[in-house]
């Protein structure tokens, strides 16, 4: 249990991000299948919700707030919408 309590810690551990920051995945909080690094491309002042419709998917009703982009596996720059609670600050 104890481990259930600190993932739900951990996503609710708010970062204020801005658009050109580098992010990553908080640990344990990656839903998608791209490992990062992320850039930052915009902050949604509206958050998308996951149009998934099957309340017994991992994306139902996700709210998407946060646009980054990452490599794919063959190299393209992709951008993608994710839920910012997932992500940390990477710093150098």
């Amino acid at each position: 249990m104890k481990k259930l309590q600190e993932a739900l810690e951990l996503l609710n551990t708010k970062h204020t991000f801005t658009p050109g920051q580098i992010v990553g995945w908080k640990p344990g909080l990656n839903n998608k299948r791209n490992d990062g690094p992320f850039i930052v491309a915009e902050v949604l002042a509206v958050p998308v919700l996951d149009p998934e419709e099957s309340s017994g998917s991992y994306y139902f009703r996700e709210k998407l707030d946060i646009i980054a982009g990452s490599f794919n596996g063959t190299g393209v720059f992709c951008l993608h919408h994710y839920d910012s609670r997932r992500f940390q600050p990477v710093t150098e």
